[in-house]
């Protein structure tokens, strides 16, 4: 089968790579579309280098392959793709998908055979923003996506447990992090429960990233949750991390059994900090050692408690190649349709 790739490929990375992996997986020979300087300049925002170090670049690159492979110069996004009586297929990235379907309806027209398309996932950043070369030129990250600034969190809190918990993960997960805490927008009230911790949880990140333009917002909440099961009401914390680009992910901690005298007095409207600090005399429990501090005896203090509510929101993240959705090859008669 060959096969057709285009692109500037101004800085080959990683999502090049994911791209190339699957046309030479699939084909028997590559044939790469290589933007001319004019083209170049027209669609992209940064310096591009000139056209003939590009395709040595790529050449040299292609090498590892062990396939066959031909660059051609193309001075449209079409390319030679939609007017080939060669290729079977082209390769496209989600940025390029649509324009699949444009040179599949060329070469309807002119009666050739439809390209299969093989659509390759999009390969993120560590700020969840697609990698691309022109990001790379401005030195915001490098060709394996790794951002070359600390990322920048902010937590939908002023409690500093919360945010130490917050830093302390992060902090393990992407290495350098810059961490802000800010006051929290939201309305689920003094001591939220049931559905209410899930949505007070989502609202504290949007709040957070939205009032500070950070490359993610993290919200945590705790309160009570009925278990019918158990004919019992049990505390647990949820954790919602949202990033620049709008995506969610959520994860919740280990929960455990308030005394009754505590739970009686949540369900009268007090909250579990206040009934906690007059069972205990500490003055703001959640601020320090928590109430699963107290009552585990300093097993666990309520920083372990919430990383652990963190570390399982970011999960999905941090093995993001598992989670992602795999895009679809669609049959040519699809592609005709549209």
């Amino acid at each position: 089968m060959r096969v057709g790739v285009g692109g500037t490929f101004n800085v080959i990375h990683k999502g090049h790579e994911l791209l190339f992996e699957t046309a030479f997986s699939v084909g028997d020979y590559v044939e790469v579309g290589l933007t001319s300087d004019e083209f170049a300049k027209a669609i992209k925002p940064v310096p591009v280098a000139p056209y003939f170090v590009r395709k040595r670049n790529l050449a040299k690159f292609l090498e590892r392959y062990g396939k066959p492979f031909g660059i051609v110069m193309i001075s449209d996004m079409r390319g030679t793709a939609a007017t080939s009586e060669t290729l079977d297929a082209i390769v496209v990235s989600p940025e390029t998908r649509s324009n699949a379907d444009t040179i599949n309806e060329v070469r309807r027209r002119n009666g050739l055979k439809f390209l299969r398309v093989f659509a390759i996932t999009e390969v993120r950043a560590d700020d969840s923003r697609a990698i691309s070369s022109s990001r790379i030129v401005k030195g915001e990250i490098d060709k394996d996506g790794h951002l070359l600034r600390p990322i920048k969190v902010a937590v939908g809190s002023t409690n500093e447990v919360k945010i130490s918990a917050v830093r302390n993960i992060f902090t393990q997960a992407f290495g350098l992090v810059e961490i802000v805490g800010i006051d929290p927008k939201n309305d689920v009230g003094r001591q939220p429960m049931e559905e209410q911790v899930i949505r007070g949880s989502e609202e504290r990140a949007r709040s957070a990233i939205d009032g500070t333009k950070a490359d993610y917002g993290v919200g945590i909440e705790a309160g009570l949750f009925f278990n019918k099961q158990l004919g019992k009401y049990i505390d647990i914390q949820y954790c919602t991390i949202v990033d620049s680009a709008g995506r969610m992910t959520v994860g919740q901690g280990p929960g455990f059994e308030y005394p009754p005298d505590v739970v009686k007095a949540v369900l009268k409207g007090e909250t579990v900090g206040d009934t906690m600090s007059k069972i205990t005399g500490i003055e703001r429990i959640g601020h320090k050692m928590g109430s699963v501090g107290y009552l585990s005896d300093g097993m666990i203090d309520r920083t372990s408690l919430t990383e652990l509510a963190v570390l399982m929101a970011l999960i999905p993240r941090i093995r993001k190649e598992l989670y992602e959705p795999v895009a679809q090859e669609p049959s040519p008669s699809a592609t005709a349709s549209r």
